[in-house]
């Protein structure tokens, strides 16, 4: 019964995470964020969907929902970036590239303002088939990013084989970072590898207003964190700043 509840009577929605891009001062996008009154956590409401075998039918449904509400928040009128996380299973599965056809149509601006964010917590069986199904999707305009990069053990195989658009460090790169002499020298080692290869580092979890500073300093140009802006209903979440 709570399987039909949550799913078939929508009981869940998304508060929406500002990105900044620390060089203008402005929002790069937002990453929408599944919430449900239903379970304590985001983690607890997808451990009942693998077992229920119902992943891809909850990860489908929210990118569906999540779509609509920043489309009808006006911020796709301004260009801003739509982070939505997925997992690789759903992006393996036979019926993705039909959602992704039928979200265009509905909504244009998707090409070239969503991205898809992948989920680290989940094993890679096929990243050929899985590096077919990017290369279709970056042709409809969408691109990709790997989120909480350097907390998965097969985080930086995947980052190189699938030639991620960003690359969203985990925020336990951000605690310390400024008395962490080993914290700093891998994060100017992506920082390098970013440039080289024109992917964008987005930095995760920042506290403070120090935070921001020095990892600016750093030549950090993307970061997200409560110290810019915490995740809310879209209507408040534009209010968070650099």
């Amino acid at each position: 019964m709570l399987w039909v509840n949550f799913i078939t009577k929508g009981k869940f929605f998304h508060h929406f995470q500002p990105i900044f891009n620390l060089e203008n001062r402005t929002i790069e996008g937002f990453e929408a964020l599944f919430r449900s009154p239903l379970f304590s956590t985001v983690e607890e409401a997808y451990q009942l969907a693998k077992k229920k075998r119902r992943l891809y039918e909850l990860d489908v449904h929210s990118v569906q929902k999540a779509v609509r509400t920043f489309a009808e928040s006006g911020q796709k009128d301004k260009g801003k970036k739509l982070f939505l996380n997925i997992y690789p299973s759903t992006l393996l599965h036979a019926g993705l590239v039909s959602v992704i056809k039928d979200l265009i149509g509905t909504y244009p601006f998707l090409a070239g303002q969503l991205v898809f964010e992948m989920v680290e917590n989940e094993r890679i069986d096929d990243l050929s088939g899985l590096q077919d199904v990017l290369k279709l999707i970056r042709q409809a305009g969408i691109r990709i990013a790997v989120d909480d990069f350097g907390k998965g053990s097969d985080n930086m195989n995947r980052t190189i084989d699938i030639d991620a658009d960003y690359i969203k460090l985990d925020r336990y790169f951000s605690i310390n970072l400024r008395t962490s002499e080993k914290k700093q020298a891998y994060v100017a080692f992506l920082i390098r590898f970013c440039e080289k290869f024109h992917t964008k580092l987005i930095f995760e979890g920042l506290e403070t207003a120090k935070d921001i500073h020095y990892i600016r300093e750093m030549g950090i140009h993307y970061a997200q964190g409560y110290a810019l802006g915490r995740p809310h209903l879209l209507g408040k979440a534009v209010r968070g700043h650099a």
